[in-house]
């Protein structure tokens, strides 16, 4: 059986170093109001993550530590020790190796379950009563199923909202910057193509400019008195006259070659000018378009181009919702049945596992001498909801859970907040305790003066319904009950001295009948009737 083995504790509050080992069944710690009980078990409570506090130092000390053995089914060990510094660090170590607090509660989670006169109060809320009940049904694997689909459910339906907002408020908005990107589509601009025009422009305007020269140039080689008709004179009467000069005839077939290759481009640069006014015109079209853009979107090409990104980015943004949209209304449905028909399987097995755990309740509840007790669990709608296919549902289902009590006979039950006095809802949290107990994973139930206002017949039964608890798992039980003391299978008693005027708690192990009966004797008031009484408590002697 898994159970805790020893825990030992240094610079904790009052302790300055002490050690327990506990036993499997009923163990029972006992000592003086204040002596230091009840930081035994905040010292427990921190070796299986609860969250540290640096007062829990003991002045004077720099570190607090508290060290956990626990015994695994196999036999084998796990050791937890958790360091806390005066100035709130903290740090925790598995079998000597650094670790996290989230590792700590995954190792021993269901290992260990406290209650304490601290918890019981809680025992009133509805959402402590739903986790008991659920515990009982073995239903929270079945309810972390549900509370995931549930807030997948939420998320969807809130975007699909938020989605459905955006889009129906910015339909006008979408219609302009769909008009708009359609003047940047005709255009096509880009600061490239911009950069282009002016230079073909320019090119085109310098070529103009050029006409008249080339106009000049060409009437000056090619007219009737041009230089290649000079040129074409000359060479036949070179050619005719002095025939022995062909070097010479030679260098004027080409002067006159040059001169109509020289005409010959002139030519070509004059074909283009008769086509320049339709080139430039063209252009300033395509840059009037340009002007209207850029006169709209901020004065420069550059803006212009950045607006047109951001209207391709804001358009993207509506096609996306409108995808985003489609694929959740897609989803919705199954995920919408999956939530109904959970939240219906978890209903099913609270109210048959209700009726169930009622029962088992009362049955202890009059071990506790209650014997008139009625319990019974009511299930109302949830207070806050959201309708789901018709349903009412919140994140734990589709009921709030009510635990309903009455400890008298004739009187019909109410709320447990209503009726129930505090002794009276110690007893009930001991009950649901043990029931629970029963069908859950913890091998080690934890009892922390949960038997406060207890006393006469009551804690003789207390004392039987626990020392019956323990035969199946570890009991350990801070009480001031003789009673229960008496039923001890491992009696610790806690004292409070003083040490260089600072507390020093410590920590005996009663192995004698004598420790025994002194002990019990004090917690009966002391005196020769105390002293009697405690030994008819402890029996004959063995």
């Amino acid at each position: 059986m898994q159970m805790l083995h020893s825990i030992s504790l240094k610079n904790l509050a009052t302790i300055s170093d002490t050690a327990m080992e506990f036993e499997k069944g009923l163990n029972v710690i006992t000592g003086e109001t204040g002596s230091g009980k009840s930081i035994l078990v905040d010292g427990l409570m921190l070796a299986v993550g609860a969250r540290a506090d640096k007062t829990l130092v003991r002045p004077g000390a720099g570190t607090a530590s508290v060290e956990a053995v626990f015994q695994l089914p196999g036999g084998e060990e796990t050791v937890i020790r958790r360091e806390i510094s005066a100035q709130g660090r903290s740090r925790v170590f598995m079998d000597d190796a650094l670790s996290t607090l989230d590792e700590v509660r995954r190792s021993v989670q269901g290992f260990i379950a406290l209650h304490s006169q601290r918890s019981t109060p809680v025992l009133l809320k509805s959402a402590r009563q739903m986790d008991i009940l659920d515990a009982y049904a073995y239903a929270m694997p079945l309810r972390e199923k549900y509370q995931k689909l549930f807030q997948e459910f939420q998320a969807a339906s809130a975007r699909s909202d938020e989605l459905k907002a955006f889009l129906g408020e910015s339909e006008v908005s979408r219609e302009l910057l769909i008009h708009e990107i359609s003047l940047f589509d005709q255009v096509d601009p880009s600061l490239e193509d911009y950069s282009s025009l002016i230079d073909r422009r320019e090119n085109i305007r310098k070529t103009m400019e050029r006409s008249l020269l080339f106009q000049e140039t060409i009437g000056a080689l090619q007219g009737d008195e041009g230089v290649s008709a000079v040129l074409a004179g000359l060479l036949r009467r070179v050619s005719r006259e002095i025939p022995d000069r062909e070097e010479l005839a030679e260098l004027l077939s080409q002067a006159s070659i040059s001169v109509e290759e020289a005409s010959s481009l002139i030519h070509s640069e004059m074909s283009d000018l008769e086509e320049a006014p339709d080139r430039i015109s063209a252009i300033d079209r395509r840059l009037d378009e340009y002007s209207v853009l850029i006169s709209r979107c901020g004065g420069t090409v550059q803006s212009m181009i950045d607006h047109r990104d951001l209207l391709s980015s804001r358009l993207q943004e509506y096609t996306a919702a409108r995808e985003e949209l489609k694929a959740i209304e897609n989803k919705l449905p199954a995920l919408t049945k999956k939530v109904v028909e959970t939240a219906g399987e978890l209903t099913a097995k609270r109210k048959s596992a209700g009726e169930k755990l009622s029962a088992q309740a009362v049955a202890e509840m009059k071990q506790l001498n209650m014997r008139f007790a009625q319990f019974s669990i009511r299930f109302n709608p949830p207070s806050t909801f959201t309708s789901v296919a018709g349903m009412h549902l919140d994140s734990k289902g589709a009921e709030s859970v009510l635990f309903m009590f009455s400890a008298n006979k004739g009187i019909p039950v109410d709320s447990l907040e209503a009726v129930a006095s505090g002794g009276e809802l110690s007893r009930v949290a001991l009950s649901l305790a043990l029931v629970v107990a029963d069908s859950s994973s913890a091998s080690t139930l934890v009892f922390d003066e949960i038997d406060a206002g207890t006393g006469g017949e009551t804690a003789h039964d207390l004392a039987e319904s626990l020392l019956r608890a323990a035969s199946s798992r570890q009991i350990i039980v801070v009480s001031h009950l003789a009673q229960i003391a008496s039923r001890a299978q491992r009696h610790l008693a806690v004292t409070k001295a003083y040490a260089d005027d600072m507390p020093v708690t410590t920590v005996a192990v009663l192995n004698s009948r004598t420790g025994q009966l002194k002990e019990l004797a004090r917690l009966l008031g002391g005196g020769t009737g105390a002293e009697d009484h405690a030994s008819r408590l402890l029996g004959a002697e063995q």
